[in-house]
């Protein structure tokens, strides 16, 4: 006798929600098979068999989304900053002194006071943290605090005399090292210099980051996020062996390894070949600083100096170009760091001379930021196929900083030309430099609000949502060379989506940027 068992494969289906499938166009059920987690029907509630499902779950008129993306963070270093300290919200020199005798109270012996990630346009009161404002709340404690774009610091007295980074001005000069007019250190270090000090901070312990990425993991899935470009440091990779060891991983990684990395490619992937959440086809370099340390490369100069920003060490030395004709030929995916408009000028010009030595080919060549682009420089975005990873959410900042600076602020978060001309942008945080939720990124891009000026920055350049949520889903998956399989809501891709809290189709920006997930759903399975 012979018994024939059969496997019901499709067996999670969502009801009566509204389910987004691209510009405007909904259904209103999807269902998945739970083993492979591919999804395999969408249609309309009425007209699918409910037979052939386990569970069925009534979203009662619910949003359904592509899961999110983000397409540019740091996990390992954004999950340890959450837990330094936080001047993010300060707006004044008693918030200041209170958050770190609050902070102080926690450290243990021998440790710094670390954090920081203020930003003046939050500031209230005209004043300036610097040394010896530091020395007046924390003479006894080295302190290390760090402005919201990650490029520049200030340091207490204390923390100049452990590091001795006072004795390191001829070689990084004082436009990394500020001094006064009397000469003397006002505790601001930049690029180079900063990270002299950062580099001799104690390091926290392996046990402690990996508790913080995990908290951060579960975190980020409870803003629908299930997967990341990630800016992997060479001390991240053995937190991300421990994790994905434990099964504590429930995100998709698309790893970014530093141009440094790339002799060790080989040896890294297959270290990482058993697990399937974590990726390495990419390698990344700075080619600049920031807009706000004075750092981004301009064709113009500050607006009252003499200067015109800093290309890296890295670039000017003809390593950034020696590894990059390397990694391209070996058919490897690039991203760089450019804000300024020179730097990204000349990026373009480099992809122009890999096409002349490598050949034409899909090498999606990202550049991470591009906060400032020429008009002249649309069309070539377009013609060599450049990716433009963006951070919306940093308008908060760049646009007042862009205005205090520059002579030409016009061209500052100007990507809208690039989507109308059918170019790629992807939306991210640069996490931890911008709060990690994409409904705060989506605000931003849809209302360019910034401090003082309510109907925006430069408002014709703001984003539709259904453009906004292309960049958060389907074009974040094509920058990672995954858009026939994760993205958007199709048959034969992942159940990879969300649902929603509220209706953000029938809301205002404001509430958009309120909107909570309800549930995510990682390749059809339930992690938050």
């Amino acid at each position: 006798m012979r018994f024939f068992y059969y496997i019901i494969r499709m067996n999670v289906l969502l009801i009566n929600g509204k389910v987004w499938i691209g510009k405007d166009k909904f259904v209103d059920a999807i269902g998945w098979d739970a083993i492979s987690g591919i999804i395999v029907e969408l249609g309309h509630t009425n007209n699918i068999s409910k037979k052939n499902y386990d569970e069925i779950i009534d979203l009662k008129g619910k949003v359904v989304l592509p899961s999110f993306i983000e397409g540019h963070c740091h996990l390992v270093k954004g999950s340890k900053i959450k837990k330094e300290l936080n001047l993010r919200n300060a707006k004044t020199r008693k918030d200041i002194k209170e958050l770190i005798y609050k902070y102080k109270e926690t450290l243990h012996k021998n440790k710094w006071i670390q954090g920081g990630y203020f930003t003046e346009t939050e500031f209230i009161e005209n004043f300036k943290i610097d040394r010896c404002l530091l020395d007046e709340i924390c003479p006894d404690i080295p302190i290390f605090l760090q402005r919201i774009d990650l490029h520049s610091a200030i340091v207490n007295t204390k923390a100049i005399e452990l590091t001795g980074v006072d004795k390191q001005i001829e070689k990084f000069g004082t436009e990394e090292i500020i001094i006064n007019d009397n000469g003397e250190l006002t505790g601001e270090l930049k690029e180079r210099a900063m990270f002299f000090v950062y580099d001799q901070i104690p390091p926290k312990t392996t046990e402690e980051i990996c508790n913080a990425v995990e908290d951060e993991i579960k975190y980020l899935n409870s803003l629908g996020i299930t997967a990341i470009t990630d800016i992997t440091y060479p001390e991240d990779i053995e937190i991300y062996g421990l994790l994905l060891a434990r099964d504590k991983f429930s995100l998709e990684i698309n790893s970014s390894l530093l141009f440094q990395q790339f002799p060790e490619f080989e040896k890294i992937q297959q270290k990482f070949s058993i697990y399937d959440k974590i990726k390495f086809n990419t390698f990344k370099a700075f080619y600049d600083g920031a807009l706000s340390s004075e750092s981004a490369y301009l064709w113009n100069n500050y607006k009252g100096k003499n200067h015109n920003g800093i290309k890296t060490d890295f670039v000017k030395s003809g390593e950034f170009e020696k590894l990059a004709l390397e990694i391209d030929k070996s058919n490897k995916q690039i991203m760089v760091h450019a804000i300024g408009d020179r730097a990204v000028s000349e990026l373009l010009d480099f992809v122009e001379l890999l096409e002349k030595i490598n050949g034409k080919r899909d090498r999606r060549f990202r550049i991470e930021h591009a906060q400032h682009i020429l008009q002249r420089d649309f069309d070539r975005f377009i013609r060599l196929n450049v990716v433009t990873s963006v951070q919306p959410a940093h308008l908060y900042v760049d646009a007042l900083i862009a205005i205090e600076k520059l002579e030409n602020f016009e061209n500052t978060h100007n990507y809208k030309n690039i989507i109308q001309k059918g170019g790629i942008v992807c939306f991210g945080t640069d996490f931890p430099v911008a709060n990690e939720s994409p409904f705060e990124t989506i605000y931003y891009a849809m209302t360019r609000k910034i401090k003082n000026m309510e109907n925006g920055f430069y408002p014709e350049l703001a984003l539709d949502l259904n453009t906004c949520l292309e960049s958060y889903t389907y074009n974040n998956a094509y920058a990672c060379f995954d858009e026939k399989s994760k993205g958007k809501l199709q048959t034969g891709y992942y159940a990879n989506l969300i649902v929603l809290n509220n209706d953000i189709f029938e809301c205002n920006s404001t509430e958009i940027k309120d909107t909570k997930v309800e549930m995510t759903f990682l390749k059809g399975k339930r992690i938050f």
